[in-house]
């Protein structure tokens, strides 16, 4: 997992994997157009991104993801959330088992969770092997833009 803010992204982007500075410069410049909610394309299936408007949800409500085919970048709009992050343990058992067409797998929460607070302006990745909670809070709207990599680019 990375944890950041766009705006000091560019100052430490010399240490990410090029295919994650290129997910958030693309990024950037679709935030410049103030983007409605519904996918835009980047790069077909390889590289896309989601912009989503929805309603915070108390942590007793969702269960944690896992993805497999795709990296995730997450980016706070608007509202604050609360993402929770563990990592794949031998152990982990899913609660809804690997949908290889959605790509996810469901897990319940981990007693070994840490909880990750975003603001407007920052950003989390999670890599196939983060499992994570997103689209907790309080109260109140969210708007985000997830951007799926696809972890072949990774590769390239």
């Amino acid at each position: 997992m990375i944890l950041g803010s766009m705006t000091s992204w560019q100052d430490h982007s010399t240490f990410e994997h090029r295919v994650i500075v290129e997910a958030l410069e693309k990024l950037n410049e679709l935030l410049l157009n103030n983007p409605a909610e519904g996918r835009i394309e980047m790069d077909g299936d390889k590289l896309y991104a989601s912009i989503m408007e929805f309603d915070a949800k108390p942590m007793t409500e969702l269960l944690a993801e896992k993805h497999e085919q795709y990296i995730d970048v997450h980016y706070l709009i608007e509202g604050e959330e609360t993402i929770g992050w563990f990592s794949l343990q031998e152990d982990s058992a899913a609660a809804k088992s690997y949908d290889s067409e959605q790509d996810y797998a469901l897990y319940e929460p981990s007693p070994e969770e840490l909880l990750i607070r975003l603001k407007p302006g920052m950003f989390a990745v999670f890599f196939p092997h983060d499992i994570h909670r997103p689209g907790m809070g309080e109260s109140g709207r969210i708007k985000k833009a997830v951007i799926k990599v696809h972890v072949g680019l990774m590769n390239d």
